[in-house]
């Protein structure tokens, strides 16, 4: 009996792990992930994202890390991410505006079906929208201009994390990133639209000779950090979500540099007109 049940049992459960594969498919996009909502919290002393993660952006060898799987344990979490209704982000953009070497980078972002449920969100919870670019060797962004920006109150608050050296020339800098905090609240929030401006400024590019030197950005980190209003200071924590936004389009900006082949005329020329100046400085002091 126990041989001849064998078979029976070994069919009765791939029936049963068939049945509970096919119930997990049938459910609802938004139920299936529910429970794999990529959701960490941290502790509401540690301002910024990106703070822990500085070395990341110094190394110019160093790879990116993904910062969602840098955070804290999502175990501080229980009991905070229970039936809220979070908004989504649909549709996200991103170009470069300008010309020469002070450019603004321009998010365009749209958050899918959020009319009556962003709202009702933002009701019960404080929340910001977390922007982290990753900028390339050869721009950099200014911390100074930057808070100018927050006293301004266009960003709730912002930081700049690696290279801050702004005289550096791209041949000697290292990669920076910039953090923006984003304070949403129905009046920030034009039909689900949200649109932001990051100004940008070049550095000084290697020497090419065809003359341009091109520096692609990669895909921002967007989050969304909330907590409830009637939060208490001694238990305060930020929930942080990924807003997984879809890879956003290239942005490439092509920066005039100086010709190889001119090195000679121009420092030559450069030489002669400082020995010129020096002279005639020399022989005005003697003469006057």
């Amino acid at each position: 009996m126990a041989v001849a049940g064998g078979p029976r049992l070994l069919a009765a459960a791939l029936a049963a792990a068939w049945i509970s594969i096919a119930s997990a498919a049938s459910l609802p996009p938004e139920q299936a992930g529910k429970s794999q909502k990529p959701i960490n919290c941290m502790p509401c002393s540690r301002t910024y994202i990106g703070d822990a993660y500085t070395c990341t952006y110094t190394d110019q060898l160093a790879h990116h890390r993904g910062l969602a799987d840098m955070t804290d344990s999502g175990e501080l979490c229980n009991g905070l991410t229970d039936d809220v209704e979070l908004p989504t982000l649909s549709e996200l953009h991103r170009q470069l505006v300008g010309e020469g070497s002070h450019r603004r980078l321009v998010y365009s972002m749209k958050f899918g079906a959020c009319q009556d449920a962003m709202v009702n969100f933002l009701d019960g919870y404080d929340a910001h929208l977390v922007i982290i670019e990753k900028l390339p060797n050869g721009v950099f962004a200014d911390p100074f201009e930057l808070q100018h920006f927050v006293e301004r109150k266009v960003f709730l608050d912002v930081a700049v994390f690696g290279d801050t050296n702004l005289e550096l020339p791209s041949a000697l800098s290292n990669q920076s990133a910039v953090e923006i905090h984003f304070d949403l609240r129905p009046s920030t929030l034009t039909n689900c639209n949200l649109v932001v401006d990051l100004p940008l400024h070049a550095r000084y590019p290697p020497l090419d000779v065809s003359g341009y030197a091109t520096f692609e950005f990669g895909s921002p980190d967007l989050f969304l950090r909330y907590r409830k209003k009637e939060t208490h200071s001694d238990s305060c924590l930020w929930v942080l979500k990924n807003l997984e936004a879809a890879p956003a389009e290239k942005a490439a900006w092509r920066i005039p540099c100086g010709d190889e082949a001119h090195i000679g005329f121009v420092s030559s020329i450069t030489f002669l007109s400082a020995l010129v100046c020096s002279m005639s400085i020399v022989l005005a002091t003697l003469i006057f």
